[in-house]
């Protein structure tokens, strides 16, 4: 900056100088030190469904020529194109054109319902939406800024592999600014999630090693006021060969916010001695199993155990076999019967431990007699192995007693908590293991329809961290991909009974493969057979439907279980409704219909609670049974809404239509105070109006 500084003493022109003064020290006042990137690339969306009219910007959705271009005239089924700076001009057909908004001018979004599954009573509805993700946020906002206890997001990884897109085009490793596209795009994002976030929220943001570096400067200027922590995660022991060393990690980013800390949970994700997830209290056969294990393999453990046959209790052990005919084996040993290790073809075996060893076990009540075996001429006899006795010591085991042979009776205690590493390396967090491929897979009923998606453990191990103690906690994903999140906030809320609601947004993306093919075959952005192609049609909503019921989207139950046993064909005791984020054109769209299409929105403010209710039909006011809000949409009608109102203790927001501020402020004082009460404009477009400077 001292170069600069100096330089600008040679600018003759004062006004000039004065300005550009004013313009460096803005830059040093946001950038004083960090990471440097080209903020000034402009990112821009499609609007499929918003009709071209005159003025408007649009692309070739068939990718014959790229480019933006802006609508000088329509004539009939074709339009007249001028490039807004080369001036060129060029004519289109309509079908062949989508509608381009640059981010920065005004978008009025909707979101219109598309199909849901009601599986959970009275428990509240989780939101998946299909749409552009910046401005899904900036609706968003509307409805929860300050209000999100978690935002877990896993962004491209931007490996120069074609797996995202700026500009509706792919970034690829050729691309010179793929670093510089990436960072613009995350920081709209990051701020906007930001505002989203509680006083207390968490952020929680995968990333591999393309961006990791980038990602963890780019939030420690975002989120400078937060505690910042980064995780590895072993995703794939196996690692993945190349150039150079075998990867085996992701990462994940935690930012804490005010007085969040992580919450403890009973494995810290590393110790090997601290996993639970498959610990069973087990007695195992003190007969080594196996078609090698017989007696001349280890002769020192094949020695008889004397057993009193009244009490079934082990009085001590003999001297092993020394002989070669077995069946002159000990019959009878220290006043009791003796115990041999025969098998099941009436040979003799070998014991798992020697003598000297058992004895140990039985006088702390780790081996003991189970039953007579009347077929082999012999007992069973059972015992502990050394992970259970090592789990008894630490306190995860608890002994409550002595069976009447003396073993130990023992129970799972109460778990001991930790405080989680910032290493992972868990079997369940591998990516294509049981519970990242394997699972989708078994939802879906078919493979490869979703590239790399994480675990659903590895998913729900983060958000326990960051906020499991929040029962009630709302949890927000706006790179939703496969529709982990939603996965793993069904498996949290089933272990602690918990009323967690979490909001997915995806972009229903079609890969570069499939859009090559479907353009091959003239199906282009926005057709029927396209869409179906994309992420949220294929992958996130037929998982979370597979998810919630149980069954695949063929209606076939879902085969195999989760970790701990939990069948996938139980499904969840939850609700889920789909929308899509559509975009209303503010010369089209009369007030009853732009009411019906921000009123879902007013539901999912109010807590998404009961069955989303119409808001159909003529009316002064809405006051749905079993959700907690109203709306006065004529406020000649208050003093009769007002006692209705007044009538429902459950409500918790009311919504009055006026462009009064004076009215307005004289209706609020009439209500209770522990309603929230908010004015809507009448033209309802001006409430939710997004893509501004306003909303970042």
């Amino acid at each position: 900056m001292a170069k600069i500084d100096d330089l600008l003493t040679h600018v003759s022109d004062t006004g000039v100088r004065q300005q550009l003064r004013e313009a460096i020290d803005e830059i040093k006042a946001r950038r004083q030190f960090g990471i440097v990137f080209e903020q000034h690339i402009p990112e821009t969306v499609l609007l499929c469904g918003v009709a071209v009219r005159k003025g408007s910007l649009v692309t070739d959705r068939t990718g014959a020529w790229n480019g933006e271009w802006l609508v000088e005239d329509i004539a009939a089924n074709d339009a007249c194109l001028r490039h807004p700076r080369t001036g060129e001009q060029r004519c289109a057909r309509l079908n062949d054109l989508i509608v381009v908004k640059p981010f920065g001018e005004p978008i009025y979004p909707c979101l219109t319902p598309l199909s849901r599954v009601s599986n959970g009573g009275d428990r509240p509805w989780h939101a998946v939406i299909n749409g552009e993700n910046y401005h899904a946020l900036q609706l968003l906002l509307y409805l929860y800024e300050g209000k999100v206890d978690c935002l877990y997001l896993d962004p491209p990884f931007n490996s120069g592999a074609t797996d995202w897109t700026y500009n509706n085009r792919f970034v690829d490793k050729n691309d010179l600014y793929r670093h510089s596209k990436w960072l613009s795009f995350m920081e709209k994002r990051l701020k906007i999630a930001k505002r989203l976030l509680k006083p207390d929220g968490v952020l929680v943001i995968a990333i591999d090693e393309n961006e990791v570096h980038h990602l963890g400067m780019l939030l420690e200027q975002v989120f400078d006021d937060a505690r910042r922590q980064m995780v590895s995660i072993c995703i794939n022991p196996s690692g993945v060969s190349g150039e150079g060393l075998s990867r085996v990690e992701e990462y994940a980013f935690f930012c804490s916010l005010g007085g969040a800390n992580p919450v403890s949970t009973t494995d810290d994700m590393l110790s090997e001695d601290a996993e639970t997830e498959k610990f069973k209290i087990e007695w195992e056969s003190l007969l080594r199993r196996g078609n090698a294990w017989y007696r001349k393999s280890r002769k020192n453990l094949c020695y008889p155990v004397a057993v009193d046959p009244k009490t079934g209790k082990i009085l001590g052990v003999g001297e092993p076999f020394a002989g070669t005919d077995e069946s002159k084996r000990v019959r009878r040993l220290l006043g009791g019967r003796a115990a041999w290790p025969v098998r099941k073809d009436g040979r003799l075996g070998i014991w798992r431990v020697e003598g000297v060893k058992l004895l140990e076990l039985v006088k702390w009540g780790y081996a003991y007699v189970s039953s007579r075996d009347d077929d082999r001429d012999t007992w069973t006899i059972k015992y502990l192995m050394s992970g259970t006795i090592k789990a008894i010591g630490s306190g995860r085991i608890e002994v409550f007693g002595r069976g009447s042979r003396g073993e130990v009776m023992l129970r799972t205690a109460v778990a001991l908590r930790t405080t989680a590493k910032t290493m992972w390396h868990r079997g369940r967090h591998t990516a294509g293991g049981a519970g990242g491929t394997q699972l989708l897979a078994a939802l879906l009923g078919e493979r490869d329809i979703f590239p790399f998606p994480k675990s659903v453990y590895a998913v729900r191990d983060a958000i326990a961290v960051a906020v499991g103690n929040r029962t009630d906690a709302l949890i927000m994903d706006v790179f939703a991909g496969s529709g982990t999140t939603f996965n793993a906030t069904c498996l949290l809320n089933a272990e602690d009974n918990g009323r967690r609601r979490c909001v997915l947004v995806t972009n229903n993306e079609v890969d570069a493969k499939n859009v090559a093919e479907l353009r091959a075959r003239g199906v282009y952005r926005g057709d029927r057979d396209f869409e179906a192609r994309g992420i949220f049609e294929r992958a996130t909503r037929p998982r979370c439907e597979a998810t919630t019921t149980g069954k695949r989207p063929n209606g076939a139950a879902v085969e195999g279980e989760y970790l701990g046993g939990r069948p996938y064909a139980q499904g969840f005791e939850e609700n889920v409704e789909f929308y899509r984020l559509d975009y209303l054109d503010v010369d089209d769209v009369s007030l009853g219909r732009q009411f019906q299409a921000i009123f879902p929105l007013l539901w999912m403010t109010a807590g998404c609670k009961s069955s989303r209710p119409d808001a159909k039909g003529k009316r002064q006011w809405v006051l749905p049974e079993g959700s907690p809000f109203g709306v006065l949409l004529d406020p000649d009608a208050f003093q009769e809404f007002a006692k209705a109102v007044a009538a429902r203790p459950d409500l918790t927001h009311v919504w009055i239509v006026t462009d009064d501020e004076q009215a307005f402020a004289r209706m609020r004082a009439q209500m209770r105070r522990s309603l929230r009460v908010a004015m809507l404009y009448r033209n309802y477009l001006r409430n939710f109006i997004i893509n501004t400077d306003r909303n970042v």
